[in-house]
């Protein structure tokens, strides 16, 4: 069941990151609608790509909250990464390993049952015309 949302797909309030003594994201606040195209944009070192991290469950938050379709960053993190997908800027591929390999590899990550990672990276692949 998807939690109410008001029509954001994300929402930010105060979100703030901390390395050590460095502050690297200082309580930004912000949302996107559904259905928006949102530019992402700052110089070097602004805090973009740490906001991203933060959005995707890759670093924590020192401080703040955020709400991607509705679901809490803080508690529903394994919803979110079901409902969002991220393209970074460099390949996350390992090239030694097939295409399908690389599939299954990410299905484990993401904790799709061993016996459906097969089945659904030999579908996707199709989907694709990659197989």
């Amino acid at each position: 069941m998807m939690p109410l949302n008001n029509g954001k797909a994300i929402e930010v309030a105060g979100l703030t990151k901390h390395y050590g003594d460095l502050l690297a994201v200082d309580h930004i606040s912000f949302e996107v609608l559904q259905g928006r195209v949102f530019g992402f944009l700052g110089p070097n070192g602004a805090g973009k790509t740490t906001t991203i991290r933060m959005l995707t469950g890759l670093t924590r938050p020192s401080q703040g909250q955020a709400c991607i379709l509705g679901y809490n960053l803080a508690t529903d993190l394994t919803r979110i990464k079901k409902v969002i997908g991220v393209v970074p800027e460099t390949s996350n591929l390992y090239h030694e390993l097939s295409a399908r390999d690389n599939l299954v590899f990410m299905g484990q990550l993401y904790g799709v049952p061993r016996r459906e990672r097969g089945e659904r990276s030999d579908a996707l692949l199709r989907r694709f015309r990659l197989w």
